[in-house]
């Protein structure tokens, strides 16, 4: 597929783009706080939390800093401040890589599995609610719009959770 010429492009185009970046961030903010919200009532973890917990399940021989903050696409500061936030809630444990003493590695504990399991119900329910008026094909047709957004001119997308979930 050729890519567009945008000084070909009509107002009506330039419009629509406009419409499409509104509405991924009307739906980010129609999903994002109620998630935050209810994870944080039913679970007792935010969002912020939650992701990392889920990188943590994923791996359970655990991440290393660099790891958990390229997973996550945050800053390196941003992860150790989570994760010491985690392990002061006994949640993840830290120590330093086996392979690499100037690294260091995070594992969940157990009682950050079990807790990690409860927000995942929390935020199995929550999506369903938010999009339950969508049908198991609509879904599937959103999805495959959305990837080919982010899809990049090397044919390769940044990321592929549908993959990893």
């Amino acid at each position: 597929m050729m890519a567009r010429d945008p000084s070909s492009d009509t107002s009506d185009y330039r419009k629509d783009e406009t419409r499409l970046w509104l509405s991924v961030l009307d739906v980010h903010n129609l999903v994002y706080p109620e998630l935050n919200r209810q994870l944080k009532e039913r679970a007792g973890i935010s969002i912020s939390k939650f992701d990392v917990l889920a990188q943590l399940e994923r791996y359970p021989e655990g991440l290393s800093m660099g790891e958990l903050s390229a997973r996550l696409k945050v800053s390196n500061g941003n992860v150790s401040g989570l994760v010491q936030r985690l392990r002061k809630d006994k949640l993840v444990d830290k120590s330093m890589s086996a392979g690499d003493r100037r690294s260091f590695v995070a594992v969940l504990t157990p009682e950050g599995q079990q807790r990690f399991q409860e927000a995942a119900a929390v935020h199995a329910e929550v999506l369903a609610d938010c999009f339950s008026h969508l049908n198991a094909d609509r879904l599937t047709q959103t999805i495959a719009m959305l990837k080919s957004i982010i899809k990049k001119p090397s044919g390769k997308a940044p990321t592929d959770h549908a993959q990893e979930t």
